[in-house]
């Protein structure tokens, strides 16, 4: 089934699944994107994209007649929205596919529940007001989308079981909501020695908003080593990490940033990742860390938590409570047989979250909602 994608950007795990949906369907995807790199993400639409010539730019000054363009040259095509309104002038276009009778998928995170910036940190009175807006937005989108779908409704990869709760919340059928979820390739990196040491190395690795949690993670940390350094907290990000931390300590320091590319390179030397964000859509660095055979610890307000869950491969602590999370810290640095026992779980499960298996889980949906052809699919990663 010919897929066009629709996004404001696109980064590299989302390219990579679509490569490898390409290979599985012998169709190709068109990539139809607002901006080629968006800086927030680090994303570079040129450099994900294997082939350039698949890919359109949508010009500002002829958004409008582009979109309309490329909705009427791919009308046998699913047409693939990278969120709803991610960029509002895309929603237009979403609502204009439905209009017309097309095929038309979403790929939806959950959106944020906690008054916090999601790029940058923001006014609490602020943040609430956006989340009353959000809240009030999905009330009314199924709603809007059942008036003007003149052919299919569209179905919804929803990813999460995050984003599947607030989903059916928002008044959506549970027939066309499908689990969806992250992927990344297994990078051929050489994996840096661990230490047998008694001190438990682990890392955080995000933007240093609160957003991310930073703050639980340091404060668990310390409670942990009031009396004896047993755990070293290294510190990934961009941001001011002066919020956080006014100059490094024997038990917590800052390394700075990496590029993306090195990701599993950096994370493969740690015992531990720490993902405590207070909301996280779906969190990309948890699949980092288990394609290195490396645990996480994560907040119940991260989207990946379902692979820990699924897969044995590390631990979930309610968000915001650093006692929780220093409970489970001081336990993993007394009992190390339970943290070989979590890596060799991420071992046994690299190979359900791949991009190969998103693609062909993606296939498999879309032929079964659009054509009615096959079972409902299994998402692997959720089944392990």
């Amino acid at each position: 089934m010919r897929l066009v994608f629709w996004g404001k950007y696109i980064d590299t795990y989302m390219a990579d699944t679509l490569q490898r949906y390409e290979e599985c369907s012998g169709m190709p995807v068109k990539y139809v994107l607002v901006e080629e790199k968006f800086t927030r993400r680090n994303a570079n639409g040129g450099q994900a994209i294997k082939r350039s010539s698949q890919m359109t730019i949508l010009e500002q000054r002829t958004f409008n007649q582009q979109a309309s363009r490329i909705l009427e040259e791919n009308h046998d095509a699913v047409h693939l929205f990278l969120s709803f309104w991610g960029d509002k002038r895309l929603f237009r276009v979403l609502l204009q596919a439905l209009q017309r009778g097309k095929r038309v998928a979403v790929v939806y995170e959950s959106s944020a529940t906690v008054p916090l910036g999601y790029w940058k940190d923001e006014p609490r009175l602020l943040s609430h007001l956006k989340i009353l807006g959000r809240r009030i937005a999905y009330r009314l989108l199924w709603p809007l989308i059942k008036f003007v779908s003149r052919g299919p409704l569209p179905g919804v990869l929803a990813v999460s079981p995050l984003a599947q709760e607030q989903l059916r919340k928002a008044g959506f059928p549970q027939e066309v909501i499908f689990p969806y979820g992250y992927f990344v390739e297994h990078s051929g990196v050489e994996p840096k020695q661990r230490t047998q040491a008694d001190t438990l190395r682990i890392l955080f690795s995000g933007s240093l908003i609160r957003r991310k949690g930073l703050d639980i993670a340091i404060a668990a940390v310390k409670q942990v080593n009031s009396a004896a350094v047993k755990v070293l907290l290294d510190i990934y990000g961009a941001g001011d990490i002066k919020k956080y931390l006014t100059q490094d300590s024997p038990d917590i320091r800052y390394r700075g940033i990496y590029p993306q590319e090195q990701a599993q390179q950096i994370i493969s030397g740690y015992d531990l990742l720490l993902v405590p964000s207070r909301h996280e859509g779906w969190g990309l660095v948890v699949n980092e860390a288990l394609m290195q055979g490396v645990p996480v610890l994560a907040s119940d307000r991260v989207g990946a938590k379902c692979l820990l869950e699924a897969s044995g491969a590390g631990m979930v602590f309610r968000s915001g409570d650093a006692a929780q999370l220093a409970s489970l810290l001081a336990g993993l640095v007394a009992d190390r047989h339970e943290l070989r026992v979590m890596a060799a779980a991420c071992n046994g499960f690299v190979e359900c979250i791949t991009p190969s298996i998103g693609a062909d889980y993606l296939s498999q949906v879309l032929d079964f909602y659009f054509d009615a052809s096959g079972q409902k699919p299994e998402a692997l990663w959720l089944n392990a």
